[in-house]
């Protein structure tokens, strides 16, 4: 790692490079702002040098100049550059800072400032790798963790009697929203859909720790009211105490294919959209959201499956795409689930969503039952 020493004067140059040497600093020099942005975008440049001394009036590119340029490249935003200049005056001090130099001292060089400026601007630098080295372990941390994450998601499942299909789009590298699905017998399937409070990685973890359960959950316990008190157990078992709390809200519907019946239990989620050819209804709130409370009272509820039924289970974060009001926002989804059918989540995706910013997890499930 090397000072870069931007000067026309040889002289200056020559001065500066042996005080440095001194003091145990590598230097490298050229005599314009072109060959300084010229090695600046060289492969590798950004691993070569710590600190730029820029002489600020020179023929060609102006040492301000140079300084902005060096601003804009992708690399070097934070890159210490501090200005040298013969003039004292306040304006032209103003535009080196206004140039986003970090530093400016004046000629003639002082040679105990000029140090103290150098080794203040060495450990910003040093400061800055430190946290750049961070931010890249935690990006690839947060990488792992949404790859992990979208493992989790169930592929769709098409056959002769039913179709399920879904959607999610996390409004960060991770989500607190998550769906599964799971054949329990040949003719029997349960669905669920969960939104944990908050967003990202505190969320995110209580959702994979729900998500975990799940498989062996549904296939020994089945019903709806058994899911639903077995997972608010697990929730105010884990993940309750002074220093933390958390719920989710979820609906868990179970599919009978061959008594052509659906046992629900909707714990505080937005209603499941159901749309038939004998008409449309909801499927409300039967019960509190999961771990808000120790022993909460679950109820079920049954509807009859008819021809060519449908089943659009979604979180808050599709109502939001619609309007903040969350009674609008079902209204405008009732619209669009009736229009789209089976094709609705491609219409959110390619349509809806690239019309505005997500700021909340969106996830919808779709079931069709013939």
């Amino acid at each position: 790692m090397a000072i870069l020493i931007v000067d026309d004067e040889p002289v200056n140059t020559l001065v500066l490079e042996q005080l440095l040497h001194q003091h145990d600093y590598e230097t490298v020099s050229v005599s314009s702002g072109e060959e300084a942005l010229d090695l600046l975008m060289a492969p590798q440049a950004a691993s070569l040098y710590d600190l730029v001394l820029l002489d600020v009036e020179m023929p060609g590119i102006s040492g301000i100049e140079t300084c902005k340029r060096i601003r804009q490249m992708a690399d070097f935003e934070e890159l210490p550059v501090i200005m040298v200049s013969g003039r004292t005056e306040e304006k032209q001090i103003a535009e080196g800072l206004d140039a986003e130099a970090s530093d400016y001292t004046t000629k003639p060089i002082k040679i105990t400032e000029l140090l103290a400026r150098i080794r203040s601007a060495l450990r910003y630098k040093a400061a800055v790798d430190e946290r750049k080295i961070y931010e890249a372990r935690l990006q690839y941390d947060l990488d792992l963790a949404q790859k992990i994450q979208q493992s989790a998601l169930t592929p769709p499942i098409s056959n002769e009697e039913i179709d399920v299909r879904a959607l999610y789009l996390p409004s960060k590298k991770l989500a607190g929203d998550m769906y599964a699905w799971f054949q329990v017998a040949p003719d029997r399937y349960g669905v669920i859909i969960f939104d944990v409070m908050g967003h990202g990685v505190s969320s995110a973890l209580i959702t994979m720790g729900i998500r975990s359960i799940l498989p062996g959950l549904v296939g020994n316990v089945q019903y709806p009211v058994d899911v639903m008190t077995e997972l608010n157990r697990q929730m105010t078992f884990l993940f309750s105490g002074d220093d933390m709390h958390s719920y989710f809200t979820a609906v868990y519907c179970y599919i009978d294919t061959t008594k052509r019946r659906i046992e629900y239990v909707n714990a505080g989620h937005p209603p499941v959209i159901v749309t038939s050819e004998e008409g449309n209804c909801r499927l409300e709130t039967t019960g509190v959201p999961v771990g808000m409370f120790e022993e909460p009272n679950y109820e079920s509820k049954e509807i009859d499956i008819t021809p060519n039924m449908m089943l659009h289970m979604y979180t808050d974060g599709l109502m939001e795409c619609y309007s903040k009001d969350i009674d609008d926002g079902i209204r405008w989804l009732e619209k669009d689930v009736v229009t789209y059918g089976l094709d609705y989540s491609r219409h959110v995706a390619e349509q809806l969503v690239p019309k505005i910013e997500i700021e909340d997890d969106l996830c919808l499930v779709t079931v069709k039952i013939t």
